[in-house]
């Protein structure tokens, strides 16, 4: 026959067994933080039949109380109390039983009969408590056996949360990084360092990749001239500075236009448009590079250039190569001018 003491024992592991199911249950439902203490709670209040609870938490290095009710707020002194009586639990990392209050104490003055205060407990320590308190009866062992088994099962359910807010919030921070790197490098593909335009290589991709929409497309191709004189009389970092500004003056006229650096000191801009059109923007930018430096400044800077539209069917080798001849025909012809391929 089963004798009383052992009926109650297993009625008190029944009894955490259904609050550990009940628990991790809140734990799958959400990860939300105060919805899981709020159903937590709920769960105390069913399970212990106590009224007055308590869920304090750390955080940014301060105790809180998370469930406090702001239309009904506590006393300021018995609001201290509860901080330090949790202050207690987590500064030793251990439970306080206080089956009878004593007479003249803070929490008698305010009616409390008896309180228990267990401690959140994480690996590396406490994160916090949670606070029972009775009027008019004293808490069991039994109780804070029970409350000790709730707090270290939603300490672990914490834990877990937390665990995986850090782990998201790390894989989001080297998504970022891999993604601003992989921009970076992505950019550094395709575009030419010095100037800040294309390279040559993705440049002829978009010249194909347009033809192939069948659009009608001009190229516009042009060569700085006595570039090497320039630069053995001014220096490298010097002609660095003139191929530069010739990026510079490309992207000011050539709004919204693909080009690039094609080779050296040699670019190249596609123009949706016809013939004439690219002639005009080539015209544009041939004054606006022989205005780089005023005459004053002994630096004389021009260029020559070619212009082509492409014809029907031709493919972009013979395209390029039919308008670098025109621009070398500018070269021929005294450069500093424009010269359309036939």
């Amino acid at each position: 026959m089963v004798d009383e003491k052992t009926l109650m024992r297993l009625a008190h592991s029944a009894k955490e067994l259904r609050v550990l199911k009940a628990i991790n249950s809140v734990a799958k439902s959400t990860e939300n933080l105060n919805v899981i203490i709020n159903k937590i709670l709920a769960l105390i209040l069913k399970e212990i039949d106590v009224r007055i609870v308590f869920f304090v938490l750390e955080e940014n290095g301060q105790l809180k109380i998370m469930n406090l009710d702001e239309n009904r707020p506590l006393h300021p002194t018995f609001k201290e109390l509860v901080l330090f009586i949790a202050q207690d639990t987590t500064k030793y990392s251990s439970p306080i039983f206080i089956k009878q209050t004593k007479p003249r104490t803070v929490a008698y003055r305010f009616g409390i009969k008896s309180f228990i205060s267990v401690p959140l407990m994480l690996h590396d320590g406490p994160i916090g408590a949670i606070i029972l308190m009775a009027r008019y009866r004293s808490f069991t062992n039994a109780t804070l056996r029970l409350i000790s088994t709730i707090a270290n099962q939603t300490a672990s359910t914490i834990e877990h949360l937390w665990l995986k807010k850090a782990v998201e919030e790390k894989e989001k921070k080297i998504t970022k990084l891999f993604q601003k790197l992989y921009t970076k490098e992505a950019k550094r593909a395709i575009v030419d360092a010095l100037t800040g335009l294309f390279n040559k290589r993705y440049f002829v991709e978009l010249l194909d990749s347009e033809a192939k929409k069948g659009k009608q497309l001009s190229l516009v191709m042009f060569d700085l001239d006595f570039f090497k004189n320039y630069n053995d009389t001014f220096g490298h970092l010097e002609g660095d500075n003139l191929l530069r500004a010739a990026g510079q003056t490309i992207q000011k006229h050539c709004k919204n236009m693909k080009a690039c650096r094609y080779g050296g000191e040699e670019f190249a801009i596609i123009v949706e448009g016809d013939v004439n059109e690219a002639a005009n923007i080539a015209e544009e930018l041939r004054q606006a590079i022989e205005a780089l430096y005023p005459k004053q400044a002994k630096r004389v800077v021009t260029a020559s250039f070619g212009v082509g539209q492409r014809k029907r069917g031709e493919d972009i080798e013979t395209f390029i190569k039919r308008v670098d001849n025109a621009l070398y025909k500018s070269k021929q012809y005294g450069r500093n001018r424009v010269t359309i391929s036939s």
